[in-house]
C-alpha cells in the first residue's frame, strides 16, 4: 500500500486524538451471540415465505443505513438529485424507531453512507468530500479527513471498521457534483487506528459497498464492474492484493451476518443477493428497482433495514448481522 508522506500528516494527526478518544468510550456495538445463532447448515438465513415491508415510499434517494446501539435506532440518508449539484446533491440524514417511527435528524448533512460506532456517526460527507463524523447528541459535524498525497477525495461514499479501529472506505466519483476531480483513479482507502491514511486499492472502477468477515480477516469490496473482490488482512494489519471473488450485476451495498454470509445489494436488478462466505449463491431478496443498501439492526440483530431509489423496507431474517 503507498502511504502518506509524514508531512502531509498534519490534518489526520490534528483529528487523531478526537478518532482515538471517540474509540476509547464507544461500547461494542454486536449483540453477544452464541454459536448456535450463527449456524445456517447451507440453509438460508431468510425466513421462509418471508417479504419485506415497506416503511414509507414517501423519501427520494435513500443511502448508507447503520443501527445506533446508543439509540436503538436506524439512521439513514436521503440524497436529492434535484437540488444544486455544485458540492452533490444536498442530503438529509433520518432516524428510524423500529417498527415505523421516523423523524428528520440532520439536514443539509452532505452524507451517503452511516456508521454508527457509540456516541459517534461517522459518514462519508460528499459535500465535504471527507470522512467526517458527528456527535449524536450535539449534531456537530467534523471532518477526520479529506485528502490523500495533498488531493481531495472525490466523494467517500460507504465504510467499515475493523475491531481494531482501522475504517476502510470507498471513495468513487458518483457525487463529485460540479467540481473538478483532483484524483487520477477511484480508489480505496484504509485510515489506521493511529492516524495514517493509507490507499488499499486504485484499480477499481467507482469502488461503492464495503465489509468485513466476521474473523475480520477478509475484506469485501463491490465496484462497477459487476464484481465483488475480496482482500485479506493478517495480523499486523496488513492486506493482500486483490483476489476475484463473485461476480455480482451493478453491486452497491453489502453487509454480512454472524455465519458470514454475504449480502449485495444489486442496484439495477431490485435484489439483494445472498452467498455463503465460500461465494456459493445461497438465496436473494426481491426489493425492487435501485435498491441501494441494508444495514442489519434491532436488539437481537435480526432486522434487516433495506433503503431503495424511493422505498424505505424492513425483513426480519435468522441469523443476526453483524454491524459493518
Amino acid at each position: 500500500m503507498l502511504k502518506i508522506p509524514k508531512k502531509e500528516l498534519s490534518f489526520v494527526v490534528l483529528m487523531l486524538s478526537f478518532h482515538q478518544a471517540a474509540l476509547a468510550q464507544q461500547p461494542h456495538d454486536s449483540p453477544v451471540l452464541n454459536t448456535s445463532q450463527c449456524q445456517t447448515n447451507g440453509q438460508s438465513p431468510i425466513i421462509t415465505d418471508s417479504r419485506p415491508t415497506l416503511v414509507s415510499d414517501k423519501f427520494l434517494f435513500l443511502e448508507g443505513p447503520t443501527w445506533s446501539s446508543q439509540d436503538n435506532a436506524f439512521y439513514f440518508s436521503e440524497m436529492n438529485f434535484a437540488s444544486s449539484q455544485a458540492f452533490g446533491p444536498d442530503s438529509t440524514i433520518y432516524k428510524l424507531v423500529l417498527p415505523n417511527t421516523i423523524t428528520t435528524y440532520l439536514k443539509h448533512s452532505g452524507s451517503n453512507g452511516l456508521y454508527a460506532k457509540g456516541e459517534i456517526l461517522y459518514n462519508l460527507n460528499h459535500n465535504s468530500q471527507s470522512l467526517a463524523k458527528i456527535n449524536i447528541k450535539t449534531k456537530t459535524n467534523t471532518v477526520v479527513v479529506n485528502k490523500f498525497n495533498g488531493l481531495s477525495f472525490n466523494s467517500p461514499n460507504d465504510m467499515t471498521m475493523h475491531k481494531n479501529g482501522d475504517i476502510y472506505f470507498t471513495d468513487p466519483n458518483w457525487q463529485l457534483g460540479e467540481r473538478t476531480q483532483q484524483m487520477p483513479y477511484t480508489g480505496v482507502y484504509k485510515l489506521s487506528s493511529t492516524g495514517e491514511i493509507s490507499l488499499v486499492d486504485a484499480s477499481l472502477e467507482k469502488p461503492n459497498g464495503v465489509a468485513l468477515s466476521p474473523d475480520q480477516q477478509t475484506l469485501y469490496i463491490g465496484d462497477f464492474s459487476n464484481r465483488v473482490s475480496k482482500y485479506t488482512i493478517n495480523e499486523h494489519s496488513e492486506i493482500s492484493p486483490r483476489e476475484d471473488f463473485i461476480k455480482v450485476t451493478s453491486p452497491d451495498g453489502i453487509k454480512v451476518d454472524c455465519a458470514g454470509n454475504i449480502y449485495v445489494s444489486s442496484h439495477s436488478k431490485g435484489v439483494i443477493n445472498i452467498y455463503s462466505p465460500s461465494g456459493s449463491w445461497i438465496d436473494k431478496i426481491e426489493i425492487g428497482p435501485n435498491v441501494t443498501n441494508l444495514a442489519f439492526g434491532g436488539t437481537d440483530r435480526k432486522t434487516l433495514l433495506i433503503t431503495t431509489a424511493k422505498g424505505l423496507f424492513t425483513l426480519d431474517v435468522k441469523i443476526p448481522g453483524l454491524n459493518n
